[in-house]
C-alpha cells in the first residue's frame, strides 16, 4: 500500500472514530438517574418473570434451570447487543424513555486491522492446551 493509500484510510478512520465519539458522548450525557432506575426496574421485572414462569414447571428441575438460564442469558445478550444492534438499541431507547438519546445505534467500526500469518511453531502452544483441555476432560467424565 503507498503512502497516499494509508494517508486516505488513517483519514477515514479517524471521522470514523470522530463519530463513535460523537455518538458516545451523546449517549452518554443523556443518561440519568432516572433512565438508569427505569432500566433497573426493567431488569427486575424481567428477573421476576423468569422466576415466575421458571416456577410454573416445578415438576421438572431442569426445565427450571434451563429457562431462568435462557433469561439469564438474554438480559447478558440484551445489554451486549443493544449499542450495535437496531432492535435492541430501539428496545433500549424505549426502556430509558428518553427522546435525546441518539436515534441510531452505535456506528460500527470500520478499520480493519491486518494480521500476518503465524509461522508453523506459532500454533504449538493452542494445541498443547487443547490436548490438555480434552485430558482434563476425559479425566473428568472417566470418573463420572
Amino acid at each position: 500500500m503507498t503512502v497516499e493509500g494509508r494517508l486516505k484510510t488513517a483519514v477515514g478512520a479517524n471521522k470514523m472514530n470522530d463519530e463513535r465519539n460523537r455518538w458516545s458522548k451523546q449517549f452518554s450525557s443523556n443518561i440519568g438517574a432516572w433512565e438508569l432506575l427505569r432500566l433497573g426496574c426493567f431488569v427486575v421485572i424481567w428477573m421476576l418473570l423468569a422466576g415466575a414462569l421458571s416456577s410454573i414447571f416445578y415438576a421438572s428441575q431442569l426445565i427450571q434451570i434451563l429457562l431462568f438460564a435462557i433469561f439469564l442469558i438474554s438480559l447478558f445478550a440484551f445489554a451486549i447487543f443493544s449499542q450495535t444492534w437496531k432492535p435492541a438499541y430501539s428496545l433500549l431507547r424505549k426502556i430509558f424513555g428518553n427522546k435525546n438519546l441518539p436515534s441510531e445505534p452505535r456506528p460500527h467500526s470500520t478499520v480493519k486491522i491486518s494480521r500476518q500469518r503465524l509461522p508453523w511453531w506459532g500454533y504449538l502452544f493452542g494445541f498443547w492446551f487443547l490436548l490438555l483441555d480434552l485430558l482434563i476432560l476425559y479425566v473428568i467424565l472417566k470418573r463420572h
